[in-house]
């Protein structure tokens, strides 16, 4: 293939830069740009193309046409089929100075090394066989993950855990078509009730373990999309405090003033190894001001939108706004913080408690940011709104991507419909059918079963250089 390359590391000023190229003859093209100081065998004026695989040397990049020096840098050698992209590769480690990074690119263009596009680098190693497309699209999830439990999801699935489930959930589909064509194809010994359960017990261990991989992307998406936590509650009752106190810093204005929040207010953090957006509030109340009264409906909104609700109740909150408040929200995701504890409890506590507990809301804390009472409770709110969101025995693996939830709903769909034509005895003919057709959904998220426009459309949103 062509040799392409790109900038590999982010652009802005840095200690070093990576400029990554790979291709047939990459050595070859480079290497007339390259004078070598010294290799990790000190030899030195060896040619590029000379070195073996993983050897680097410390060598002078040079512009060819007037052989003036760019950079000093240090290169690496990677040999087919032993490199990332399966290809012939070299990494060019130089100075992280913009002009170093231009020029540098600038003379491997001119040698013939054309530009990267967007994934061209894991894409080559798709074709070329050195990944599947889980472990493909996982690259992408390891670089934009934001939080602890979204990297080790994004490494299980690098390391290749969710198409090894897949392959082996498709292993038993395999073994029901065989089991199926054996009846079709000798009826007077294969077409028996044992056989018939056989195959029955084959796609509902495959349905079940596609359901639990499904379940899990509720966790998945809050770990790619960031759990949306909203703090709600009546003027005054602490919820710029607490979001204060959360991000470490003063980012809401803090004032004895109701109505100081008008607007919806953000702040992006990590609790319990999970990657939230913070959202304060308008002050729930009935107010004939016309900017407040619109922040009152931004505050429902964000509240309806959000994956839990930090609903916080000062000691003199009364019970009607908070029940009424609670009516117009999924309770299930309600958690109350009996704020400002250390200026005494709301009087209504255990009222307040028994009904909202009734509308369902399970979550109750008395919480004082002053003195820092209680405020790890917070943690194992998220902590619980996250496992919750994978739902009951859902997969140790979770799904990140919302085009392998899609597939796997659809695959299970159609492994009921298998079950169904068999269990009415439509014909195990027909029943194979469906079976394949869910095959098919299962392969198009390992690029066993892919069209050239799916791989165009996955690796044109991965980063240039990747």
């Amino acid at each position: 293939m062509e040799p392409f390359c790109a900038l590999s590391t982010p652009a802005g000023v840095s200690g070093i830069a990576v400029i990554r190229a790979s291709g047939e003859g990459v050595s070859l093209k480079a290497g007339k740009a390259v004078k070598i100081l010294r290799t990790t065998g000190e030899r030195t004026d060896a040619a590029l193309s000379s070195l073996g695989g993983y050897e680097s040397c410390y060598a002078r990049f040079i512009d060819p046409e007037n052989n003036k020096t760019i950079d000093d840098v240090v290169i690496t050698v990677f040999k087919a089929p032993h490199s990332y992209t399966g290809e012939d590769m070299i990494e060019i480690s130089c100075h992280g100075g913009q002009a170093v990074r231009q020029e540098i690119l600038r003379v491997l263009y001119s040698l013939g090394i054309r530009p990267a596009a967007p994934g061209e680098f894991t894409k080559t190693a798709f074709i070329n066989g050195k990944m599947d497309l889980t472990e493909a699209e996982a690259v992408m999830n390891v670089i934009s993950a934001d939080s602890s439990r979204a990297l080790d999801a994004s490494n299980t699935q690098l390391m290749g855990k969710l198409k090894t489930r897949i392959t082996e959930a498709e292993d038993r589909l395999y073994d029901a078509l065989s089991a199926i064509e054996m009846m079709i194809e000798f009826p007077e010994h294969d077409d028996t009730p044992e056989n018939t359960k056989r195959i029955e017990d084959l796609i509902c261990g495959v349905k079940k373990s596609f359901e639990s991989l499904e379940r899990s992307f509720g966790r998945g998406r809050l770990l790619t999309e960031r759990m949306k936590i909203a703090i709600l509650g009546l003027p005054n009752s602490g919820k710029s405090t607490l979001l204060n106190f959360l991000a470490g810093f003063d980012r809401a204005i803090v004032t004895d003033v109701p109505g100081t929040t008008r607007d919806t207010l953000e702040f992006n953090t990590e609790i319990e190894g999970i990657p939230v957006t913070f959202v304060d509030t308008a002050g729930i109340r009935q107010t004939d001001d016309r900017i407040e009264a619109m922040g009152v409906k931004l505050a429902i909104s964000a509240a309806s939108e959000a994956d839990l609700v930090l609903y916080l109740i000062a000691p003199e909150s009364p019970l009607q706004n908070v029940r009424d408040t609670v009516s117009e929200l999924d309770a299930s995701k309600v958690c109350v913080l009996f704020s400002k504890s250390d200026e005494g409890q709301n009087p209504l506590k255990g009222q307040i408690e028994t009904e909202l507990a009734v509308q369902g809301v399970t979550g109750f804390a008395s919480v004082s940011v002053k003195e820092e009472t209680n405020t790890e409770l917070i943690g194992a709110f998220v902590k619980d709104a996250y496992e919750k969101a994978g739902g009951i025995n859902a997969s140790d693996i979770t799904v990140l991507s919302s085009r392998h939830a899609d597939l796997l709903r659809s695959a299970c769909g159609k492994l009921d419909e298998a079950l169904g034509i068999l269990r009415d005895g439509l014909g195990v003919d027909v029943c194979s059918q469906v079976i394949r057709s869910a095959l098919d959904d299962s392969g198009q998220i390992t690029g066993r079963v892919v069209s050239d426009e799916l791989v165009e459309n996955i690796f044109s949103r991965f980063c240039i250089g990747k």
